[in-house]
Parts: structure tokens; sequence; C-alpha cells
């Protein structure tokens, strides 16, 4: 029996493990969230020793990408300081450990899909906080890894999927960007896949510290939610407009198209296409 911390439990992708306890008996899940302050590394201490805890899947993030720019102190306390003191405490007490990161450590100027290997250069405060956290993995001795994901989306939470349903049930026409070219990921499918990993008792870093993950595919943002409004058959216009239209002033990766095959080959993982996995979460979408 492994003892396995999921921090960030109300999250997306928290959210999902929660859903999969019962097909994993053989672990025996503690999931937290704002209970357990990672910020704060002496409870997180006294919870791993308390609870004999094996594996620790950090969840948990700061995510707004846009008030990270403003909120500079807050990003890293989440992204950079408590990751910093998982990475210390599964050292010290010989934990696997997971982290979830993203595509937005890319700068988005690749014209082919992105390895492990590529050159990370964010160019938004999230993506300079999430780097920061990766770094501390990295360097570490522990069996520890990160996962970098993108485009994510599930049933809870704020997510582009559930945003665009919202929007087109109430709207005749909707403005999406064109220009932006990336990943899917149905949060069910990387949750299902990261307690797949696990049970292989396959060494984790066994060939390195960084694997990209998201459903197999691309697309754009504009073709992403006509699919969405297409497969549940929402009369409402999508117009594809340039990033431009929207006058943000924090810049976004144009491309984040990742290439999977290194997570894939290493765990035996078969990662189903992004269309695959959006019309398996929109079959059971209730308007």
């Amino acid at each position: 029996m492994k003892n396995i911390l999921i921090t960030g439990c109300h999250g997306q992708l928290g959210s999902e493990f929660k859903n999969l306890e019962k097909e994993f008996p053989n672990y025996k899940f503690f999931f937290r969230d704002l209970d357990l302050d990672i910020t704060q590394k002496k409870k997180v201490e006294d919870f791993i020793k308390k609870n004999k805890i094996n594996v620790i899947l950090n969840t948990a993030a700061y995510t707004n990408v846009n008030n990270a720019e403003i909120e500079k102190n807050n990003a890293d306390l989440v992204n950079v300081e408590a990751v910093k003191n998982l990475v210390n405490l599964s050292e010290k007490h010989n934990c696997k450990l997971i982290h979830y990161s993203t595509d937005y450590v890319y700068d988005g100027t690749s014209k082919t899909p992105i390895n492990e290997k590529c050159l990370v250069n964010p160019i938004n405060y999230y993506g300079e906080s999430k780097r920061k956290g990766e770094i501390f993995i990295e360097n570490s001795p522990s069996e520890s890894i990160v996962i970098r994901t993108s485009w994510l989306y599930s049933r809870y939470g704020h997510n582009f999927v559930n945003t665009i349903i919202e929007k087109a049930t109430k709207e005749k026409e909707i403005n999406v960007v064109n220009d932006q070219f990336g990943c899917p990921t149905y949060a069910k499918d990387l949750a299902w896949d990261s307690l797949k990993i696990l049970e292989s008792n396959i060494k984790l870093d066994s060939r390195g510290k960084v694997y990209n993950y998201s459903n197999l595919g691309s697309t754009n943002w504009s073709d992403f939610a006509k699919k969405i409004i297409e497969q549940l058959n929402i009369k409402c216009e999508i117009n594809e407009v340039s990033t431009a239209y929207f006058k943000s002033t924090v810049r976004r990766p144009a491309y984040s198209i990742t290439n999977k095959a290194l997570i894939s080959s290493t765990f035996n993982l078969n990662i189903p296409k992004w269309e695959d996995s959006l019309k398996t979460y929109l079959t059971n979408f209730k308007l």
C-alpha cells in the first residue's frame, strides 16, 4: 500500500484524482488543499511523517496568468517556494514527487513540436514563476519529475471548454483567437496516466526530469471552440480574431504544440487524441 498526498485537491487535476480513487485500491490517497498550506514547510513535514507518505503529486499552483503580473509575490509563494519545500521534503523523507507545470515555460517561437530538450524562455510572469519551481526538481537527487501540461480542462473550475459552452449558450457569436496553437488536455486523462506511471514502478526520472503531457494532436483556440459547440450542437458563430484583437498586456505563447514521445515510450502510455477525449468529456455534459 502506497500513501499518496495530492496537493491542490480542489483544482481541476486534483479533483480528477479524487474521481479515480476507487480505480486504484492499492493506493491510499490523502487529498489536501488549503487545509495543508504547502508554503509552511514544518506543517507539510509533520503531515508526511504522521501519514507515512510515499508519493507526492503536486497539483497546487497559482494559475491566474493576468494577475501573476501584478501579484508576483503570491505567484512565487505557491509556484516557487512551496515547490522548494516539497522537493526538500521528498529528499529528506524519500518520497517520490510528481510536480505539474505548464507549456507557458516555452516562448512560442518554435515552428515544430517542442520536446523536453528545447529551450525554455517564459514570456509572462506566470510562466516565469512555474519555471523557477521546475528548477528545484531538475537539480534534486530525489526520484522526482516535472510534467508540463497545456490547455487543461475538466468539469471543475474555470477553463476554456466550460467558458465557451457558457458563452455559446447565451450569445449568438463569440470572438476567439486563431493564432495561438497548442494541445488540449483532458484532466482526467492526465490523472489516469499519472497513476499508471506510478503503477508501472519504472523509475520516474530514468530518462530525465521533465516530460511533456497533453492529448495527442494539436489545434488553435478558435478551432477548439468550433469543435466544442459542434459536439454539443449549439447554435453560435465563432469569429476568428488575432491575439492583438483583445489588446492584452500579457503575452502568451503563439505556438506551444508539444511532443509527447518521451513520456509515452518511457511509461508505455496510450495517450488519447484530443478530439476523442473532448468527445468523451462532452458526452456526459449537461447543458
